[in-house]
């Protein structure tokens, strides 16, 4: 009896062996999410697996729900130079810009090999500017193009571009600083999730400069909720296990936390077999391989980010089309070749950076190959 009394004093203080359940994220639908992030933090980031047709659907989805302008007057985007930011001022509020002239949004930015002249990236400009026209001018989302500013007519030689890249992280955090945050105002931001990364033991593969999210983060502690998509492991077993556990979720759905929850499990991980990283990154030894391989499956699965975006299983994502201007109009692809012949790996041609016709199909194609 006594033995009995003592144990049930010891499980009521809390004392010995623990069955509790893991802690299990939070899933709601994918807008509801991103605006209840809003509630806690002036700047949410997207991040942006390029060129993902669900992700891009989900960004229109995103901005044309009512409560979207009602809450967030600013959307930051990568996939524009700040050069032509007149130029998406008059297209937001209603001129008739020249479609030859809008397109130099996604053709100028310099980091892009090809330019990210994609159909999701220019609908979520045409749905924005849709958007606007609703709304009486002081309530009208502000788009961003955040992109490092390049004149082309200035870039000739490889040797030309080389000071420009390191400003690629530094140029968006400042311009988040000055227009967004000293102004008391909140922001979406859609950049690629390299510029997310937090964890610097991935610098082999994202680059050694201070990220976007480790600048606003030590400049602007709590400012920001980042959101990573799901994208897959590198093993299919690894997806297919996963996403059994998914099966129930509402597609899209925001996912958070993932770290500490049921959906962190260190040995799951440990147990998932891994696939080879060929080639073998720079300053990488095969030894250091495993954990940084690991490390970047973290990354990639959300764990490290505020939250996930779950878009559905890795089957069903599918490639966005490239516009077929890129390679209808013969003038547009030569300036478009010679600027991938300052800034793209060479002996870069239309086809091999996938612009072409043939590579091009109606069709979807699966994201992940």
């Amino acid at each position: 009896m006594k033995i009995a009394v003592l144990a049930l004093c010891i499980s009521l203080l809390g004392v010995g062996p623990s069955f509790a359940q893991p802690k299990q994220p939070v899933i709601r639908p994918a807008v509801d999410g991103v605006l209840a992030a809003f509630d806690d933090h002036p700047i949410v980031g997207l991040g942006d697996a390029h060129l993902m047709a669900q992700e891009e659907d989900f960004y229109a989805a995103l901005v044309r729900d009512p409560r979207f302008a009602a809450k967030v007057k600013n959307v930051v985007v990568e996939f524009g130079a700040a050069s032509d930011q007149k130029i998406v001022d008059r297209y937001m509020n209603g001129e008739n810009v020249p479609y030859t002239e809008l397109r130099k949004i996604w053709t100028d930015p310099f980091g892009w090999s090809p330019p990210p002249f994609v159909l999701g990236y220019a609908n979520l400009f045409a749905q924005l500017r849709v958007v606007n026209l609703a709304l009486p001018p002081a309530q009208r989302v502000r788009v961003w193009l955040s992109h490092p500013p390049v004149d082309w007519s200035k870039l000739k030689r490889r040797e030309d571009f080389h000071p420009v890249p390191g400003v690629r992280d530094s140029y968006p955090a400042s311009l988040i600083e000055r227009e967004i945050l000293a102004r008391g105002e909140k922001a979406l931001i859609i950049y690629g999730y390299g510029h997310f990364n937090t964890d610097t033991s991935l610098s082999p593969l994202f680059g050694p400069q201070p990220s976007l999210a480790m600048i606003l983060n030590r400049d602007h502690p709590g400012a920001l909720f980042v959101i990573v998509p799901y994208t897959g492991f590198l093993d299919k077993a690894c997806n297919l296990a996963f996403e059994i556990t998914a099966k129930e979720w509402p597609v899209p759905a925001i996912v958070t936390p993932i770290a500490g929850t049921s959906l962190d499990d260190e040995k799951a991980r440990q147990q998932c077999p891994r696939g080879p990283h060929e080639p073998v990154p720079p300053g990488v030894t095969k030894e250091q391989l495993p954990q940084l391989i690991a490390n970047f499956e973290r990354y990639m699965a959300g764990v490290n980010a505020d939250a996930m975006l779950y878009l559905g299983a890795v089957a069903s994502l599918t490639r966005s089309p490239f516009l077929p201007d890129a390679y209808l109009d013969a003038a547009y692809q030569q300036e478009v070749m010679r600027h991938m012949a300052i800034v793209a790996p060479p002996g870069a041609t239309a086809a091999i950076m996938g612009f072409s016709p043939e590579r091009n199909t109606a069709a979807p194609r699966p994201f992940s190959k």
